[in-house]
């Protein structure tokens, strides 16, 4: 399925955000409003929460917790933007932007102006781990397009996130002016949940990341008791914690960054066991498992596109990257792309199959298994839930 950048999708709820507080700069949201939001709520609520739910999709919470207070609260699902990843989709949170405005096209970014490969999110480059910091990359000049949601809102704001990633050169590039509450422990997120709310004396919007279900589906699967206890025990604290915030005139929407499927052993494809195939790359494979970037010479691309067609064509379908972006993949054409975006999705996408995925590995990187995935274009991983809850 692709993304419903047409008013119901990640990128519509972060307008909807937006417009529910007015902008600082007196200019309304670029993109269409979330359908499923009342506005009217949003404009009146003295404290806004965006909870997000790292991996929390929204088949996940129907099968498997439909009798949680998360289901009770569900008002509907909305799309995750196109790749279905962390990296793309919370720099969607954090900026009210799509994709191709944003310009972080998925985990592993190709950097043409400093000629490497990088994790974005670590802000690393891939295989020797190296800081772009030492590479001469300044975040804050490098993250300068798009501006922050928060230095774009009219009110006091603030962060709730892990205390080992609050302070990265990506959160701080991102989050703006927000006071910033990090924390260890699922009991410790919602304290400072909880802080923040009572920490303002005036209009505020806050930003709650919690990451756990993500951490536990990638090293268990889906269908795991880890992924299901911890839902369960994050569930039962949200009941206690709504108990805390009562009367505080708090809206709270949670939602997720994006959904997640398994991908069995023998469904995992290696490009270091087809060597002719890696060789006509210039660059390594870029993004995500479920949805690759290739970057191929150009002499060899017909010969590229030949070969995965032959030996791959039942596990991906070969989209050339101009083709899914005149296409609406990444969102719609607003006139204001990031100035990179272009480079940061090469020549092809390798959009895998239900189950499937593909990987290179480069110098440096350990070589493990992801039980559970994401980034691909399956349901599972594309729709998640928009909860709402007031208190």
């Amino acid at each position: 399925m692709r993304p419903r950048y047409d008013g119901a999708s990640l990128v519509n709820l972060m307008a909807s955000i937006e417009a529910g507080f007015g902008s600082a700069q007196a200019a309304p949201p670029r993109h269409r409003l979330l359908d499923l939001l009342p506005q009217q709520r949003l404009q009146e609520a003295r404290n806004v929460v965006l909870m997000v739910i790292d991996g929390l999709g929204d088949h996940y919470l129907l099968e498997h917790a439909r009798d949680s207070l998360l289901a009770r609260q569900r008002i509907g699902r909305i799309s995750s933007v196109f790749p279905s990843t962390t990296a793309t989709a919370i720099t969607t949170f954090l900026t009210g932007c799509s994709p191709r405005e944003h310009g972080l096209t998925g985990w592993h970014i190709w950097l043409q102006e400093i000629g490497a490969v990088t994790a974005i999110l670590p802000f690393r480059t891939r295989g020797n781990k190296r800081w772009l910091r030492e590479l001469g990359v300044n975040p804050l000049h490098f993250f300068a397009q798009p501006q922050p949601l928060t230095e774009r809102l009219p009110v006091a704001s603030a962060t709730v996130s892990p205390r080992w990633i609050i302070d990265s050169d990506f959160n701080l590039a991102h989050n703006g002016p927000s006071r910033r509450h990090g924390y260890q422990t699922r009991e410790q997120f919602f304290e400072q949940l909880v802080s923040a709310v009572h920490g303002c004396n005036e209009r505020q919007y806050i930003y709650a990341y919690y990451p756990e279900i993500d951490a536990n589906s990638h090293d268990h699967g889906t269908h795991s008791l880890e992924v299901a206890a911890e839902l369960w025990r994050f569930d039962e604290a949200l009941r206690a914690t709504l108990a805390r915030l009562a009367g505080t005139d708090t809206l709270l929407i949670i939602t997720a960054d994006h959904g997640f499927i398994d991908n069995p052993a023998e469904r995992a494809i290696e490009l270091d066991q087809h060597p002719d195939i890696a060789a006509m790359l210039a660059q390594p494979l870029c993004g995500e498992r479920r949805l690759a970037y290739a970057y191929v010479h150009a002499h060899l691309r017909e010969q590229f596109e030949r070969a995965i067609r032959e030996r791959f064509g039942h596990a991906l379908d070969l989209l050339p990257s101009p083709q899914a972006v005149s296409e609406g993949w990444f969102g719609p054409a607003l006139g204001d792309d990031h100035p990179r975006f272009g480079q940061r999705i090469g020549d092809y996408l390798l959009m895998m199959r239900p189950g499937w995925t593909i990987k290179d590995w480069v110098e440096g990187e350990q070589h493990h298994r992801l039980v559970g995935v994401h980034g691909g274009t399956t349901a599972q991983e594309m729709w998640v839930p928009l909860i709402v809850c007031e208190c």
